[in-house]
């Protein structure tokens, strides 16, 4: 019986296949959560852009007839969903990533937030000592996988308050328009 004999830091083929699986969807995952955002944020200025004109223009029958109160539930929703929207599409503030690792040295070499702020010469010593020692690779993947994570989670989580405060703005500005109509036909 012979048994193939993995290199101490190499990573095998179905490990590699995992991870770059992963790394796919999580990049897919991303796009979906950012084209969601942007999608969320033009409906929004779309629908400010279009009220604001009409509403102005009939300031007075709206005073008059309290629709005032929906049009301010609908802006407000607009402009908080159009604001967390833009949160999530803001990039991350990598300035001080490289400086919250415990090790310095731990810091991967493929994850763009340890070595932008870099100078050329400091990055390429640095990926040339951590590629030396490929026992270290494996940390790396797992690093960067980690942080991919970790920003897809909080887009998602964002994402998700944005369609809900959407949605529940939407409900509460046409109830308060339908209960506004009804008792004004009274």
């Amino acid at each position: 019986m012979t048994e193939k004999k993995e290199k101490k830091g190499k990573i095998s083929k179905e490990a590699l296949n995992v991870i770059r699986t992963t790394q796919r969807n999580n990049i897919e995952l991303t796009n979906i959560a950012d084209n969601k955002a942007n999608m969320l944020l033009s409906l929004n200025g779309i629908m400010i852009s279009i009220a604001v004109p009409l509403i102005l223009s009939n300031a007075d029958e709206m005073v008059g007839t309290y629709l005032y109160i929906p049009a301010i539930i609908m802006s407000i929703t607009c402009f908080a969903t159009m604001y967390i929207s833009a949160m999530v599409l803001r990039p991350s503030n990598f300035e001080n990533f490289r400086n919250s690792l415990k090790d310095k040295n731990t810091a991967s070499p493929f994850f763009f937030g340890n070595y932008f702020k870099m100078k050329p010469e400091e990055f390429f010593l640095d990926i040339k000592q951590k590629l030396k020692d490929t026992s270290n690779l494996q940390d790396y993947v797992a690093q960067d996988l980690f942080f991919v994570g970790k920003r897809l989670g909080y887009k998602m989580t964002w994402i998700r308050a944005a369609f809900t405060l959407f949605i529940a703005g939407i409900f509460l500005t046409l109830l308060t328009t339908g209960v506004i109509l009804l008792l004004s036909l009274k």
